[in-house]
């Protein structure tokens, strides 16, 4: 029975790891496309005011 609890103890263990990697992936992954958003919202803003002069 102990052994049990121990192996059990050590599934979750692991499980609750690769669940902090997966959510620490995708809040970098959302953060990443954020970026990118806004750089090429800056972009597109800047080309707009070089083609109105």
């Amino acid at each position: 029975m102990d052994l049990f609890l121990v192996l059990l103890n050590m599934l979750i263990i692991l499980i609750s790891i690769a669940g902090g990697v997966l959510l620490i992936g995708l809040v970098y992954r959302g953060y990443k496309l954020l970026g990118l958003l806004i750089a090429e919202k800056k972009n597109k803003d800047s080309t707009e005011k070089k083609y109105r002069k």
